[in-house]
This record gives structure tokens, C-alpha cells and sequence, in this order.
């Protein structure tokens, strides 16, 4: 009787060590595509706002920053000179008669390139998307590297830069996206039985590529994503 009791206790066991091991087979490569999914699109809103910023930064100094740090100062404490029109114009003149009757003027002011920057995409951007845009999200404060260059010829010279995002910077502390600090001990647990070491499955990281912004080659600022 004992021994029965005895197998039927390891058959179950058994069956419940298939079931995790079938459930972890499926589970773990749906897990690590939706972190990969959720770390790139995390990134190229960085990579957005950075672009934006580059814009506007050349309408400045005539060429890309060159560093995140000269981009991230610029973003918070810089400003771009505009032309407004001040005054106005009375509805029975035209804008040339209102200039020579003095009734309004040109005038060059300086506005905060913040300001600048949101003007290029007001419904997608706002100021949030600059608060730590200069940092791989999850990385530590890891920055992002911003290589710059130029295509020349005798009349004119066109600025470049590219930024690179490897695979590794996008999956850096996977474990705080698969488990965040503040989770209970259900999910924990769960997480410990079908996702430990997840991020070491290097089978599913050849799956997935790096992400780039940019190009040394061509007049080009589009993304690897677009």
C-alpha cells in the first residue's frame, strides 16, 4: 500500500514537471518577443525625440550635435532665434502697406529651443519625451552614442549621423522588465519557474536584430524600424 502511495505521489510529480517543462517551452520565447517589443519601441521614442532635436540643433549650428550630453543642454537650456512679425494689420491694407506705414515690423527674438523642438510634431510630442531621452531606458544610464560625418563635394557639404542601439543595450536588465520591484510573490515565483536566466537564451536573442537611426553614407535620418 505504502509503495503504491509511494508511485502515485512520483507519478504526479512527474506529470507536473512535464506540464511546467511543456508550459516553460511555450511561454519563454513569447516572453522574451514581447520584452524585445516593449525595450524597442521604449527606444525609438528616445530616438524620436532625438531626432526632432537634431533638427533643430542644424538650423542653429549648420551641422548635428555630436554627443548626447552637447544635444540634452541644447534641448533643456538653448534657444533658436525666430523672426516674428509684430504688430498688426488692419483689414482694409495689405501686410506691404501696414510694413510701410510702420503699423508692423520684422523683429528677431529668441525663443527656447524647446519651445522649437515640440513645434515639429505637437500631437506625438511633449516635454516628457525629453525627460531622460538621452539614456537607453533600463540601462543604468547608459547614453546613447552619436556618430557624425559629412558627404562633401565642391559646392556644398551635407551632415550625417547614425546612432546604433546593439541587441545587448535593448535587452540590458531584462529581469526588470519580466519582473518589476514591486510584484507579488505569486508573480515572482511564477517568474522564478518559467522565466529565470531568460535573458541568457541566446537562441532567442539571434532572433532579433539591433536598432539604428541615421546613416554615415546618405543624406538619410530614418530608422531601421521604418
Amino acid at each position: 500500500m505504502k509503495i503504491r502511495r509511494l508511485f502515485s505521489a512520483l507519478l504526479v510529480i512527474l506529470v507536473i514537471a512535464m506540464a511546467i517543462f511543456a508550459a516553460r517551452s511555450i511561454l519563454r520565447p513569447e516572453k522574451f518577443k514581447s520584452v524585445y517589443e516593449f525595450r524597442k519601441e521604449a527606444n525609438v521614442q528616445n530616438l524620436l525625440a532625438i531626432r526632432s532635436a537634431q533638427a533643430i540643433y542644424k538650423t542653429v549650428y549648420k551641422k548635428y550635435a555630436d554627443n548626447i550630453d552637447t544635444l540634452s543642454d541644447f534641448v533643456h537650456n538653448g534657444y533658436v532665434e525666430v523672426e516674428k512679425t509684430i504688430g498688426s494689420i488692419p483689414d482694409s491694407i495689405s501686410q506691404e502697406q501696414a510694413f510701410k506705414m510702420g503699423l508692423i515690423r520684422k523683429e528677431t527674438v529668441k525663443v527656447p529651443a524647446m519651445e522649437k523642438i515640440l513645434e515639429l510634431d505637437k500631437k506625438n510630442l511633449s516635454e516628457e519625451n525629453f525627460k531622460n531621452f538621452e539614456y537607453i531606458p533600463y540601462s543604468d544610464k547608459k547614453k546613447y552614442e552619436i556618430q557624425t560625418g559629412v558627404i562633401a563635394n565642391k559646392n556644398y557639404e551635407v551632415p550625417l549621423y547614425r546612432i546604433d542601439v546593439p541587441i545587448d543595450d535593448i535587452l540590458v536588465n531584462m529581469d526588470r522588465t519580466i519582473t518589476p520591484e514591486n510584484s507579488n510573490v505569486l508573480k515572482k515565483l511564477w517568474d522564478k519557474i518559467f522565466f529565470n536566466n531568460l535573458s541568457e537564451e541566446e537562441q532567442y536573442k539571434s532572433l532579433y536584430k539591433d536598432i539604428y537611426m541615421g546613416s554615415l553614407t546618405e543624406a538619410s535620418t530614418a530608422g531601421s524600424w521604418e
